[in-house]
């Protein structure tokens, strides 16, 4: 490194940029943001699926390969409802929460009047996109005659659940929460890619996905500059905390919510569903090979929480690194 470079200055310059984006975030909300715009109008299409098969988890499983195709599009239905049913979940169980904590000036670096009417806006789009995944999951029901599907509750939000329960200071159940949040806006947006831009699944539910997906684009440049912004203000033993837990909510992301579709299968008479799903578990609760994951790594390494053996052992534990 050049001797003449002072890495305070350094740092000082990367979060007056930090600062300046975000601000940016925060002004552009009434040009972009999809709840300022025309509502969407439900129609149906019968001739299309609910949603796409490359996502199943079970998908190459002979017991899945050899239903009839009117089983398998039930099991499409049930795969909608359930991204609907846990994207609501993830919006109002880990974002909305977190954006609270936040607005009540119990995250360090996140006081300022930028943070704060940024995390508002969020707010506001989050709600909006829990309606239209609501609206959409109604006319599924109605149209496929599953209105009494209950759907559990994810291992996302139980596994950040458990983890807040083995916190000791508040701030560290808080932490959990936003590290989640963090990790979740990161990752959705990939996730709605591959909906939003199918011709194979039914035009509202695509257009649903399109309208979501469009927001939560600003919002995870929007968490990077959040995270980094707190990690600056945390005291050391926090950093290292930080670091611990930021790993983690990546595998939660990346669970195949087994359990969950063991259910929703059950429910709809699907032969099988047991031996398919215990099937299953063999090949492991989580698949981050459908995660691009690298992000992760790359804010970690931004705000220097890598700088630490005891993080590069955390994220190395978690599969992240090697």
């Amino acid at each position: 490194m050049d001797e003449g470079l002072d890495p305070r200055a350094a740092e000082t310059d990367e979060l007056s940029h930090t600062k300046i984006m975000l601000g940016r975030l925060a002004t552009s909300w009434p040009r972009r943001a999809y709840v300022k715009k025309q509502e969407l109008e439900p129609f149906f299409e019968a001739d299309k699926e609910d949603f796409l098969e490359s996502l199943l988890p079970f998908r190459n499983m002979p017991q899945y390969r050899s239903s009839t195709p009117e089983m398998k599009s039930r099991v499409l239905s049930c795969g909608w409802l359930m991204y609907n049913a846990k994207t609501t979940q993830i919006e109002t169980e880990i974002v909305n929460p977190t954006c609270l904590d936040i607005l009540g000036g119990a995250m360090p670096g996140l006081r300022s009047d930028d943070s704060q009417m940024a995390v508002c806006e969020t707010m506001v789009d989050e709600v909006y996109h829990v309606h239209l995944v609501e609206q959409a999951s109604r006319l599924t029901r109605a149209r496929r005659g599953l209105a009494d599907l209950e759907i559990p509750q994810f291992n996302l939000v139980r596994h950040m659940r458990d983890r807040q329960q083995r916190s000791t200071e508040p701030w560290q159940g808080r932490m959990v929460q936003f590290a989640t949040a963090v990790v979740s806006e990161i990752f959705i947006s990939d996730y709605l890619h591959l909906l939003s831009e199918s011709e194979e699944i039914q035009s509202f539910n695509r257009m649903t996905v399109a309208a979501h997906r469009h927001d939560e684009m600003v919002h995870s440049p929007l968490f990077r500059s959040l995270a980094q912004l707190f990690a600056h203000e945390l005291t050391e033993q926090q950093r290292a905390a930080f670091a611990d837990v930021l790993a983690e909510p990546v595998v939660w992301f990346a669970d195949r919510e087994l359990d969950v579709w063991l259910s929703m299968l059950r429910q709809i008479g699907f032969p099988q569903a047991d031996e398919m799903i215990r099937d299953c578990r063999s090949l492991g609760a989580a698949d981050l090979t459908s995660l691009n994951y690298a992000e992760i790594v790359s804010l970690a390494e931004e705000i220097g929480l890598l700088d630490s053996a005891a993080a590069r052992e955390s994220f190395a534990r978690q599969g992240l690194i090697s």
